[in-house]
């Protein structure tokens, strides 16, 4: 986002923190579907059954691939106290059992709070080609020579929202635009392609260096901010042939064009808000559910985003329709790390760079405040501040069923004290057998490598409070604080039903062991 630092164009969502409040130190569970529920729920993932993703359901409570009935959404909660409820966009929330038409729609949309609700149940879905369900049916895209799903999200919405109001202005309403983009396939049209083909001629280091000293410049990051190396692995742009350099700037020009355009989409809905005089009493929270994605390994996924073995002199010849409805693009895994500055690793790794996430809050009538907030935040918390604005007491008890308490906390009190304390003092993490846990400013993560016992894993030590991008590996010089915090990971996991360990499907393991540094 240009407002964190970067070259993309993104005015309407740098209005929104301008205006607002933007956070340096908030958190999500570095994968979606965990992120989705624990965002909609105001609890960690493993206590409400999404260790994992949605598809799957490996019999564990933790890992059901569906958000258990015993954490009510906030959708539900905020129905219950009065309020209109619309959904639009990705949802990957239900097993894949019950993606069918013939599945159980208890955990669609409408079965977990919605009034409303159009979009997709899966990981992802083609721009061009979406795989559309409206409430609780399959409907097919509308039939338009210039259709993109974002469009196409957005006037759902503000056809959803204008019904509530004509219908009932007073009543609240909540919304949840959750955007295909800018997941794979990266999918825009051309011209906000060609736009950006000259920007990333200079390559991934170059990009990531100069984002960086955007943010020290823009005040994002503490000034005395280190950039951590290239992640192993990942090779030098001036060590790719011209065919490859050639190719994957036109990925991240595909990916940069991808944002501009959702960007617009966004202002589309704040422009909305504002002819309707709505806008300075709607609280809009905006975030990611994860870092920079490196699915796509160092090539890069052209044909389709995951598994494509194509070369870069195939891609070449065919550079023209990258991005296009004739591809399916991911972009080569560097660009990830350049996404993530100044953070290092990527999507799926308890290292900041998959869990650290821009994530700002507009509120004009209720936020005077405005700017930067460092608290440490965590995607838990996000529901119950919904709530807390709202006026909406989380019960204790919802349709019969005895509610997991919220484990977030109301972020309310950073809006006008830049100096309010952080909401808890611990949080841990966990996704295929990788952990993390982070208290009081310091912060221990272990990567796991598939196929060895967990005991094995090698443990790191960071004092982030001091050491913003985990530069500084403290384990051997601060063995006890270590230890400390290892048996912290261990009270944290058993505490959120995070027990017992798992590894990921072998198909999702291969992400892994391309990335992991060599020991």
């Amino acid at each position: 986002l240009g407002c964190y630092g970067s070259e993309i164009n993104t005015p309407n969502i740098n209005a929104l923190a301008a205006g607002g409040l933007f956070y340096n130190n908030f958190h999500c569970k570095a994968i979606c579907s965990p992120t989705r529920a624990s965002l909609l729920t105001g609890r960690n993932s493993h206590a409400v059954g999404m260790k994992e993703l949605a598809e799957d359901d490996f019999g564990y409570p933790h890992s059901r691939g569906r958000i258990t009935p015993a954490a009510a959404t906030v959708a539900q909660v905020l129905r219950a106290g009065g309020y209109s409820t619309v959904g639009v966009g990705k949802w990957h929330l239900v097993p894949r059992r019950d993606q069918r038409a013939s599945g159980d729609r208890a955990n669609w949309p409408l079965g977990k709070g919605f009034d409303r609700f159009y979009g997709f149940l899966s990981g992802w879905t083609d721009q061009y080609h979406p795989d559309l369900i409206e409430d609780n049916h399959a409907v097919k895209r509308p039939a338009q020579s210039d259709y993109h799903f974002s469009l196409d999200l957005v006037d759902k919405l503000l056809a959803m929202t204008g019904d509530h109001v004509s219908a009932d202005a007073a009543k609240p309403l909540f919304s949840y635009l959750a955007f295909g983009a800018t997941h794979a396939p990266l999918q825009v049209p051309r011209r906000y392609i060609d736009k950006y083909a000259p920007v990333y001629a200079k390559g991934w280091d170059r990009i990531r260096e100069e984002r960086f000293q955007r943010q020290i410049e823009l005040g994002v990051i503490p000034a005395d901010t280190k950039l951590p190396p290239r992640n192993p692995g990942d090779p030098a742009w001036t060590d790719l042939s011209e065919h490859e350099r050639a190719v994957y700037a036109r990925f991240m020009a595909a990916y940069a064009g991808f944002l501009e355009h959702t960007d617009e989409q966004i202002g589309r809905v704040v422009n909305w808000l504002k002819e309707h005089k709505l806008f300075d009493n709607t609280a809009i929270f905006f975030l990611s559910d994860n870092g920079g994605a490196p699915e796509a390994g160092l090539r890069g996924g052209f044909q389709r985003p995951y598994g494509d073995n194509m070369t870069a002199e195939q891609m070449y010849a065919r550079l023209d329709e990258l991005g296009s409805e004739k591809t399916q693009p991911l972009y080569p895994r560097p660009w990830a790390m350049a996404s993530d500055t100044p953070f290092k690793y990527y999507k799926l790794w308890p290292y900041a760079g998959g869990v650290q996430t821009p994530f700002i809050v507009s509120w004009p009538a209720g936020i005077q405040a405005k700017g930067k907030r460092t608290q440490f935040v965590d995607v838990i918390d996000i529901t119950p501040t919904a709530l807390d604005l709202a006026g909406v007491p989380a019960p204790s008890t919802f349709e019969g069923v005895c509610q997991i308490p919220l484990q977030g906390k109301s972020i309310r009190p950073t809006f006008e004290n830049r100096q309010a304390p952080d909401p808890r003092d611990t949080q841990y993490f966990e996704l295929w057998g990788s952990r993390g846990i982070w208290s009081k400013g310091w912060k221990a993560v272990s990567m796991h490598v598939p196929g060895t016992d967990f005991s094995q894993d090698r443990w790191e030590l960071y004092n982030v409070a001091n050491d913003f991008t985990e530069s500084d590996d403290l384990a051997a010089s601060n063995p006890a604080k270590l230890e400390e915090m290892k048996r912290l990971w261990w009270v944290e996991a058993e505490k959120n039903g995070a027990l017992p360990l798992l590894e990921a499907p072998a198909a999702r393991s291969r992400t892994y062991d391309q990335a992991l540094p060599k020991r």
